[in-house]
């Protein structure tokens, strides 16, 4: 059984890749999944926050597909993945 996926922006040899990966996991035994950004989640207002408990839930496709839709827009200290290739 698949427990979690990683979505990013940048190639899988970056040496920057894992700070910017989004984690995609499964809650439990439901077919609940919830993003993760290092030790942040993804929350109702569209902002990361330390709180699991708040963490929006998606069946797995949906999941996925609004991960795919932040990884151009989380940042680590400022920069995006496509400031990160730019350097």
């Amino acid at each position: 059984m698949i427990t979690e996926h990683a979505v990013c922006a940048l190639p899988s040899d970056h040496q920057e890749w894992r700070h910017l990966a989004i984690r995609v996991k499964r809650r439990g035994s439901t077919d609940e999944w919830v993003l993760v950004h290092g030790s942040y989640y993804l929350v109702a207002n569209g902002e990361w926050s330390p709180s699991a408990a708040d963490a929006l839930r998606f069946d797995e496709r949906l999941a996925l597909e609004v991960a795919e839709h932040w990884k151009e827009r989380v940042d680590v200290n400022g920069l995006t993945a496509a400031d990160l290739l730019d350097r």
